[in-house]
């Protein structure tokens, strides 16, 4: 089993929680992946997936999807017909436009028509959602966890999950894995 972290717009490995998840998986004799996804430059749906191509995922494995990460995960394991042990999104969201445009745009190849389709590539969904995301509106923070069936963990005063709402820990998501 291992875990890959998948990060959002703008994001790299180096991005808020993501060392400290990888940090606590490995320290725990674990395998976490970050890969190295072109972002904002190059970021289309079809050069993640050339970059996700690369890894073989096995139904054992825990994906971590944060952001425009999380559609991209549930997109990618829906079309290549993957099914994962367990799926865990933060500030997950789809076909939602919200405040940055530059954003927005670079994000609209990422959507799935039928979201609800897609409610099957892991045994289990967990969605982590916070009741002041920045950039999300509760909307579609909560459309996206609903169309997945998936388990819903309220962070208050989260943010986005971000450096700038404080999170280089994230120990909420330990407690999932």
């Amino acid at each position: 089993m291992k875990y890959i972290a998948i990060y959002g717009t703008g994001c790299d490995e180096d991005s808020a929680w993501l060392p400290f998840l990888k940090s606590e998986i490995e320290s725990g004799g674990g395998s976490c992946l970050i890969p190295n996804f072109p972002t904002p430059e190059g970021q289309t749906y079809l050069n993640w997936t050339k970059t996700m191509d690369k890894i073989k995922i096995n139904p054992e494995d825990i994906i971590i999807g944060w952001s425009t990460g999380s559609i991209f995960a549930v997109r990618y394991l829906f079309e290549h017909k993957i099914k994962i042990k367990k799926l865990i999104l933060v500030s997950g969201f789809n076909n939602y436009v919200g405040k940055v445009a530059e954003v927005d745009k670079i994000n609209k190849d990422f959507f799935m028509r039928n979201l609800s389709s897609a409610k099957d590539v892991a045994d289990e969904i967990v969605c982590f959602k916070s009741d002041n995301d920045p950039f999300i509106s509760q909307n579609a923070l909560n459309d996206f966890a609903e169309k997945l069936d998936a388990k819903i963990v309220n962070i208050k005063n989260g943010g986005h999950f971000n450096k700038d709402s404080g999170y280089c820990e994230f120990y909420e998501i330990l407690e999932e894995l």
